[in-house]
């Protein structure tokens, strides 16, 4: 039994030990085609998103996100934070594929009906 724990105990550090590593790879921009917007996830930390024409909109950063959190499940890998000022939730997930698309999700305070859609790496 002893064997089995220390097993288990090692598979998690494994999992949440290459899940920060991923978590802090997510660097680059990604865009909405259906709003024509662009999510840019920088490495100070901060996601900023814009308008294809380069018009900022909103940035996301320590002063305006709560609740961020790792997101591990059987869709992918990936975050979520909430932002009281945009009252929405939001979730990234890096599907289990080899595409380099993220899957969003944004869970508005004022609705039941979520925004989903799969925004595609910009080169």
């Amino acid at each position: 039994m002893k064997k089995i724990l220390a097993f288990a105990a090692v598979a998690v550090m494994a999992v949440a030990g290459a899940f920060a590593l991923d978590l802090g790879e997510i660097k680059g921009t990604w865009q909405d085609k259906n709003w024509d917007a662009n999510w840019t996830f920088a490495a100070d930390g901060k996601i900023v998103l814009t308008k294809t024409n380069g018009e900022e909109v909103f940035t996301f950063d320590d002063t305006n996100v709560n609740n961020f959190k790792p997101v591990v499940n059987s869709n992918g890998v990936g975050f979520s934070f909430y932002c009281k000022e945009t009252e929405r939730s939001y979730q990234f997930l890096k599907p289990i594929t080899l595409s380099t698309d993220l899957s969003m999700t944004v869970n508005p305070d004022w609705t039941d009906t979520d925004y989903t859609v799969a925004i595609e790496l910009q080169k």
